[in-house]
């Protein structure tokens, strides 16, 4: 049986159910912090899962891990 084809770059579909999949994730990661109380163990890894899945993100969309989009000003049409 031939192996399958591989490519050097996610395709555009996994890489929607991957955005879709984390946004859904950072929903239930705020609201689970909510309930928590700040900087104990659980609520700091909440909010290191919630970094670290963003810079994922970032390197999957061909950005740098960094990489955080410019403020705009409220209203501003962009």
């Amino acid at each position: 049986m031939p192996r399958r084809r591989r490519f050097p770059a996610i395709s555009e579909y996994h890489l929607q159910q991957i955005d879709r999949a984390a946004w859904l994730l950072g929903k239930e990661l705020s609201a689970a912090q909510l309930s928590l109380t700040p900087f104990v163990p659980h609520y700091d890894a909440c909010s290191d899962l919630q970094r670290d899945i963003k810079r994922a993100l970032n390197l999957l969309n061909g950005r740098p891990a960094d990489y955080e989009k410019p403020h705009q000003a409220p209203m501003s049409g962009g």
